[in-house]
Order: structure tokens, then sequence, then C-alpha cells
């Protein structure tokens, strides 16, 4: 028998056959030898310490050509010198890989779906990546990749670690990019001391609310936080520290708090002043490691308005929440009251190509005709244009939660929001009936955990504008309507989306 020509045995065959058991018992061995390097396989498990193959034995099927580990019928013992070989190959191959690498874990996560609009309206983005149409185009469909990362994280020791995330982005066009998410370095413990602990980050990492209010939505991939549906980022490049507080086996206290740049992670830095921005959580009866429990806590981020150098007008947008939540190994409900000052949002995300919505005036080119916009036009309905002079404040109250049924692979989630804008004083005889800005999103939805690696799930979100009504009634030719009305009507989406991640 001969393997490719590596290996010798005594026993020689002629025909198809012995080609084709060399092939195989080659290809057998080089799947060994790579599963030993990479995953540390049945090999080195079994023999650690041991590098010479003298203490394991190989075992060939002489008509299929297969390698196995253990004796068996119609399997015969490989000689020592074939072992040897194999084992001369296995350190060849783990001395070209460099160390390093076996502290590398390399992770995925991707968001995929469809979205189904049986009405189409101006909002925020109902999820991520979305770049769907606005009014008039009704029973508007596709399918979408919201999300997919490639985690690169490097860990030798529990002192620290380095993280670096990719994430596919798709752009107004619909092209898909690569752009950096993640890449920041953790040193863990830098204090340990009383039950009080901190770590540091530095680098493009978390932001103390948005990332930690994802993990208690259960259901990020298809439902969007409060403030982060008004386009508070979850990652900025900065410095923050993190840690907790914890006595006789419970956590009373979990902190995060740091300064950024104010342009966020996908814009350059333009502003003079950077942005602090922290987090506290109370917990009054203690938690467990996993933070199960009763908790409390208050939230605080201020940033300079990222305009060019040198810094001119500025109005600096504030944010702030008080939150009291609840938590247990199947379920999570949060309260929220939300206080900000210039947190306009906005429909920025909303397709911009010709027809993307429809409208009295909406083609430029006929005004005072119903038509659709042409390429390139700018929204005529935003609630960016309630501007900042002197400043606008805004409030909201929000209620979400999830409950995973016990033995059982189903799921629960939902969300309310409600948020109100000021009303400027230059605009409040055109506002009458209210800000028509004002607005009401809510999220119904049913999650399947396939396993622990996908999660399919269904849900219904309705956006709708609070003062509509109103406004809607007027007559098609007025001001109010023209300006306003006519473009208050829902958004409505059923979505159906799978998170996968190893």
């Amino acid at each position: 028998m001969s393997m490719g020509g590596f290996f010798s045995s005594k026993k020689q065959d002629s025909g198809i056959l012995p080609y084709a058991r060399q092939t195989a018992v080659f290809v057998a061995v080089i799947t060994l030898v790579v599963a030993s390097v990479f995953i540390g396989g049945a090999i080195n498990t079994a023999h650690a310490g041991s590098n010479n193959g003298n203490s394991l034995s190989l075992y060939e099927n002489p008509i299929t050509g297969e390698v196995f580990l253990k004796p068996g019928s119609g399997r015969s013992k490989l000689s020592k010198h074939i072992t040897k070989k194999l084992f001369g190959i296995k350190k060849a191959v783990s001395n070209a890989v460099p160390a390093w690498t076996k502290h590398v874990k390399l992770g995925t996560t991707i968001w995929i779906g469809y979205g189904y609009y049986n009405n189409t309206g101006f909002s925020q983005d109902l999820q991520l990546e979305e770049n769907r149409p606005g009014p008039g185009n009704n029973n508007y469909n596709a399918f979408n990749v919201n999300r997919g990362y490639i985690n690169f994280v490097f860990r030798k020791n529990k002192k620290w670690f380095l993280r670096v995330t990719p994430n596919i982005h798709r752009g107004q066009d619909g092209s898909a990019f690569i752009r950096l998410k993640y890449a920041y370095l953790q040193f863990n413990k830098i204090y340990d001391a009383n039950g009080l602990t901190m770590n540091l980050k530095v680098g493009q990492t978390t932001t103390p609310l948005i990332a930690w209010e994802d993990g208690l939505l259960g259901y990020h991939f298809t439902e969007r936080t409060p403030y982060g549906f008004l386009g508070v980022t979850s990652t900025q490049p900065g410095i923050s520290i993190t840690g907790r507080y914890k006595t006789d086996g419970r956590v009373y206290m979990a902190y995060n708090a740091g300064f950024f740049n104010s342009g966020g992670w996908h814009n350059n830095e333009e502003a003079e002043q950077k942005s602090p921005q922290i987090r506290l959580d109370i917990y009054p009866f203690g938690a467990d490691s996993k933070l199960n429990g009763i908790g409390i806590s208050g939230y605080y981020a201020w940033a300079q308005q990222n305009t060019f150098f040198p810094a001119g007008e500025n109005h600096p947008t504030a944010r702030a929440a008080a939150i009291l939540h609840y938590k247990t190994p199947d379920s999570v409900i949060v309260l929220q009251y939300d206080y900000a000052i210039n947190q306009l949002g906005g429909f920025g995300n909303i397709n911009n190509s010709k027809g993307s919505w429809c409208g009295i005036g909406a083609n430029t080119s006929s005004p005072g005709v119903y038509g659709c916009n042409l390429s390139g036009a700018s929204l005529p309905f935003n609630p960016s244009k309630l501007g900042t002079s002197p400043h606008n404040t805004e409030h909201g109250l929000d209620a979400f939660g999830y409950y995973n049924i016990p033995n059982s692979k189903f799921g629960l989630f939902g969300l309310i929001q409600r948020y109100y804008y000021s009303t400027p004083q230059t605009d409040s005889a055109n506002f009458k009936y209210g800000n028509p800005y004002d607005f009401q999103r809510v999220v119904a939805g049913i999650g399947y955990h396939f396993n622990k690696h996908i999660t399919f799930a269904i849900d219904e979100q309705n956006y709708r504008f609070l003062n509509a009504k109103d406004y809607r009634d007027l007559p098609s030719t007025s001001p109010m309507y023209i300006n306003y009305g006519q473009w208050m009507g829902d958004t409505n989406a059923i979505l159906v989306q799978v998170r996968i991640a190893f």
C-alpha cells in the first residue's frame, strides 16, 4: 500500500482501487492534521504531551482507504512508521502557524430578513439598513441584510483583550461596503478592591446606553431601542470605564462612563469638545452575576454639534433617561422616561431616488400638483426642520420587554414609544393642532429560538403621528395640509427576520 507517495508498506495492489485508496488515505491524513492543529482534535486531546506518535495507533479500511482512531470490523492497524510520518506532517504544519493565532477567537453575526410595508410613510428607520421609500409607495417589500459582523477577539489572558469588528453597511444607493464598527482594547480589573471593580476601554467602543439596552431588548435584530430609534449610536471612538460593586455575592451597583467623539463612529470628528456620557445602575435588592433582579438606572450624555472647524454657532445636544427594569433568566420588562435637548432624530435614511415619495408639490417642477419627487430631492417633512435656535426640548415615555416561554423555543416581545417635541415660537402659528412630529411607535412579535446560534422572529411595527387627524382633516388646499397633513400617514410593516451568530 502507498499513500500519495508519502508512506509505503510491503503489500502492493494494482488497478484503480489502489489509486482510490491512496487518495482517500492521504485526504484523511491531511484532515486529521488540520483538525489537530486548528481545533485541538482528538489526537492532541488523547495524547497531550506525545508528539512523536509512539503511543498512538491508527486503523485503515483497506477497501475505502479511510483511517480511524479506533479498531473495528474490516480495519487493519497501520504501521508505526506511517504514524510517525503523520505526526511529522502535523508538527510541520503546527510550526508554520504563528503561535499568537491560538489566542484568537473568530465569530460572526448576521441579520437577514424580509419586510413588507402595507403603508409607507415618513419615519425613522424601523430596522437598520433598510433605506425604504416614503408616502405613495404602499406594499413596498424587500429582502434585507441588516447586519454582517465579523468579530476578531484576541485574548491571551484574563487581564486584557483586543476586539476588532468590521461591519457590512448598506449605502443610500443600495451598495454594500465594509466599515469598522468596533476596534478597542480593554484592560480588565485595573482596580479591584473592597467589592468595587473597574475596567478600562480605549478605542472605538460601546457607548453607555444603547448597547446595554440592545441587550435588554432581547430581540434587537428586529426592533430598536428608544434613543437608538432617534439616531443615537451604540458606538463611538473614545475612552471609558466600566465596573460593578459587589458584596456578599450580590451586585448592587454597575456603571459605564466615558468621553467620546461628538461625531459618532461613521463621521469625521469636527467638534471642539468631546462628549461625556454616563450610565449608573442601582440594584436595591442585589442582583446575580447576570444582573437578574430589579434595577434603577440613570443616563446622561452631552455632545457638541459636529460642525466644521472653526466652530461657529453651536447648539449642543443633551440626553437624559430614568429607567426602571426587572430582569429574570426568561424575561425583561423596562419602563423609561426620556428628556432631551435638540435630539431631533430625522428621516434621513428614507430613500431619495426618483419617485420615493409622492404628494402635492413633491415634484418641484410642478408645484401645487400631485406628483412624485425628483431624484436627490430633500425631504419635505422632517423633524430636523424644527431647528435648534435657541433650542428644542423633547421628552418621551417608553415600555418594552420580552418573555421567553419556559420549556419552549418560543418567545414574545414588544415595545411602545411615545415622543413629544416642543414647538418653537416661530412655528406656533403653524402648529395650531400640536406639533406635527410627535409620534408613537409600537412593536409586537413572536420569536423562535431554533438553537443557540439561530433565532427567528416575525413582528408587526406601526409608526404614527399623534396629531395627524386634525392636520389630515384639513382641506387639501390648506397650507397646513400641504406642508404637514398630507405627509402624516402611518407607517406599518410586517417583518420576518433571522439572527445567526457563531
